[in-house]
């Protein structure tokens, strides 16, 4: 899922890192409500608010956005267009798809300098935002669809102007892949990688780092480790294995080339890509093939196999070497375990 990025000023720090205070200034003061701790009144309107442009967004009006947004963002000369490309992208996934409240925030930091809020997520998976001081209030509505292969998260930020709650910003991201978040992602990782399945880990990494962040401004409180681990881990996994490498359990000992991930029918399988001396349209041979590599795999890459029902290939007749060319090839599902 590509982000949308509509309107964002300064009361969001571009990069999540720490605390800063440019110049002198006293010791910020934070106050934040969350879900019920929040006056009625005020989350109802919000709420209504919420409810007009989730409708506008299945009728494609986005003049209701545009309406709505605070004076700095209607000064942005970009911000029709920008409006406008979002909600063709977004109209068919409102109309398809309902969204439940994860959190609502309602934040006011007094004082100067740009503070890093710590936001309550789900199942401890806090958020960090870097919020501007002095701005006034801030209310998020954080809203994810949900029972999805791949659940989003729609987070809608206003500001109090005037005694009137107006739109600052607002993005629709990726929260969940196959059930799972990040986070969750990322416990898994690591636990293959500490039984010595780097390969897998890294793999899952690779997918996480596709959703890192629910939107632009929200970053998960573990995003800097697991950045880390991320990055140590590929490096280990580039220096560990070195391909091609030739199968030579396998009659004609066919090269592998790479590996990849995919989902199929919901569930993340790991991709091995090598080169067969049949061709394409041999169905049967590849298939038999396929199923002898997946047999004895786990002699050269430990841990490939774990937690999966099926191997993926792509079968090339020359290595697909050149980014700038396309190959053809054939797509195959070897089970793990058969005969």
């Amino acid at each position: 899922m590509k982000t949308i990025k509509i309107f964002m000023t300064a009361i969001f720090a571009g990069i999540i890192i720490s605390t800063a205070c440019p110049g002198f200034c006293g010791e910020p003061v934070i106050s934040m409500q969350i879900d019920n701790e929040i006056m009625p009144d005020t989350r109802n309107a919000i709420r209504d608010i919420n409810n007009t442009l989730f409708e506008s967004m299945k009728s494609n009006k986005p003049a209701v956005m545009m309406e709505m947004f605070v004076d700095e963002g209607k000064a942005d000369k970009a911000l029709e267009e920008n409006v406008k490309a979002a909600y063709d992208k977004m109209g068919e996934l409102a109309k398809g798809t309902g969204f439940d409240m994860l959190h609502e925030y309602l934040i006011d930091v007094k004082g100067s300098g740009t503070v890093t809020v710590t936001l309550p997520g789900a199942d401890g998976e806090n958020f960090l935002m870097n919020v501007d001081a002095g701005k006034g209030p801030l209310y998020m509505s954080f809203l994810i669809s949900k029972s999805n292969f791949k659940d989003l998260a729609l987070c809608f930020v206003y500001m109090k102007k005037a005694d009137a709650w107006r739109l600052h910003t607002f993005h629709l991201g990726t929260y969940r892949v196959g059930g799972k978040t990040p986070v969750q992602w990322y416990a898994e990782a690591r636990e293959m990688y500490e039984n010595g399945w780097d390969v897998p880990a890294m793999q899952r990494m690779q997918l996480i780092d596709t959703f890192m962040r629910p939107a632009p401004f929200l970053q998960y409180e573990k995003e800097p480790q697991m950045r880390d681990f991320f990055a140590a881990g590929a490096a280990e996994t580039s220096r560990k294995y070195k391909f091609p490498v030739k199968a030579t359990w396998v009659k004609d000992m066919p090269a592998i080339y790479g590996l990849d991930i995919q989902f199929t029918n919901g569930k993340l399988i790991p991709v091995v890509i090598y080169v067969t001396q049949h061709p394409l349209n041999r169905a049967v041979p590849i298939q038999d093939e396929a199923d002898a590599i997946t047999q004895k795999i786990e002699k050269i890459i430990p841990g490939i196999t774990r937690g999966t029902e099926s191997v993926g290939y792509r079968v090339f007749t020359e290595p697909p070497t050149d980014s700038a060319k396309q190959y053809k090839y054939r797509a195959v599902i070897s089970k793990v375990g058969i005969a």
